[in-house]
């Protein structure tokens, strides 16, 4: 019996509301020879792992694990361009109906997400995602980024649930849905909205 449902974040309860990906105008911009994939997890590591006091120092690692000289005009370009997309964070419409309904039957909610302290301010100052949740967990509060099993772990040891009680939704099959269905988890792919409710109520879940 599922007793908690577990959401990522990005591209499944929250997006930017911007027409190019972030992490393909830092490479084309800086001209950084790295494949996408590899740079998405140098960004993840470089900002998400840790609670950054200030931007600038969080930037100045990001160009350092890129392989760029740290100057100021580098630092400021990689942070401008993830300032304006994070400006423009949004909630999917079935967002807040979806975690309502939940709530209203019964099940707690949990959040596991790579994000920084930047975007999770972004999320506290444009909506009233965290309210709904019971158990958000970010990438800075166990230092390490999704697909590690020790991110999945956390959510089971904080929430005093048993692996097959959860269930985690997500949009990358190796990021959120492969890694807790190691540790006995249930998990789902999250495709669009439609699918899911179809998915969940496999599980005895009705959304």
């Amino acid at each position: 019996m599922i007793k908690l449902v577990i959401f990522d974040l990005w591209q499944t309860l929250a997006y930017r509301d911007v027409e190019y990906s972030t992490t393909s105008m830092m490479l084309e911009k800086t001209g950084a020879d790295i494949p996408k994939d590899k740079f998405v997890k140098i960004f993840e590591e470089s900002l998400q792992t840790k609670k950054w006091e200030s931007k600038f120092k969080a930037y100045r690692n990001l160009c350092k694990n890129m392989g760029l000289k740290t100057t100021e005009y580098n630092i400021k370009l990689l942070r401008d361009i993830r300032d304006k997309a994070e400006e423009e964070t949004k909630l999917y419409s079935h967002t807040m109906p979806m975690l309502k309904k939940l709530r209203k039957e019964g099940y707690k909610t949990g959040l596991i997400s790579n994000s920084s302290v930047f975007a999770v301010e972004q999320i506290k100052q444009k909506t009233n995602l965290l309210e709904h949740i019971d158990y958000p967990l970010f990438s800075f509060d166990v230092g390490v980024i999704k697909p590690n099993l020790k991110f999945f772990t956390k959510m089971l040891e904080i929430c005093k649930c048993k692996p097959e009680e959860t269930i985690m939704i997500g949009d990358k099959l190796n990021d959120d849905v492969i890694p807790p269905k190691k540790i006995g988890m249930k998990a789902l792919q999250y495709k669009d909205y439609e699918t899911l409710k179809k998915d969940l109520k496999k599980f005895n879940v009705n959304i």
